[in-house]
């Protein structure tokens, strides 16, 4: 039986091929297990294998691979010109060096506070759930911080030199 699995691209899923036998070791292993959870057993009846994974696995990941990656801004937001850097080995080679230094001083120009939150979430990959935990302050405070940081470099990259 082929069963598909996402994860970060539901238009790039992977088909696994499992045996029928084992299908159907999951099928009825997690029927038993609904059933005896459920309230209403004759509301519980058997799903299929990618049912099961989709319900189960496929959703849950991609939402929350949706939910991590919502949280950054993409970088070709930056460049005032839309070149799209997806796919680049060496982006310092993409980007004009004079949109770079840009770029540069503009975070030079932001608060070290802010410079230093800048760094954790895009340079160090530090979530920022842990950094709100780090700093004993809410999650949104956090992404309220970003939200600034967001607009300061905006202002610093659009205004007219």
């Amino acid at each position: 039986m082929k069963i598909t699995v996402y994860y970060e691209d539901k238009n790039h899923p992977t088909t696994i091929d499992v045996p029928d036998a084992d299908c159907q070791i999951w099928i009825e292993d997690d029927y038993q297990r609904r059933l005896s959870a459920a309230e209403d057993k004759s509301s519980v009846t058997r799903r299929t294998a990618q049912e099961i994974m989709d319900e189960d696995y496929n959703k849950p990941t991609f939402n929350s691979h949706q939910r991590e990656t919502r949280r950054h801004v993409s970088l070709d937001a930056l460049d005032p010109r839309g070149d799209t850097l997806v796919g680049s080995s060496n982006v310092e080679s993409d980007v004009f060096k004079e949109h770079y230094a840009d770029l540069r001083l503009a975070i030079s120009q932001l608060k070290p506070k802010q410079r230093d939150l800048i760094k954790k979430v895009f340079w160090e990959d530090v979530k920022q759930v842990e950094v709100a935990k780090a700093e004993g302050v809410s999650e949104a405070a956090i992404a309220q911080r970003m939200a600034v940081i967001y607009k300061r470099l905006k202002r610093f990259l659009t205004e007219e030199k």
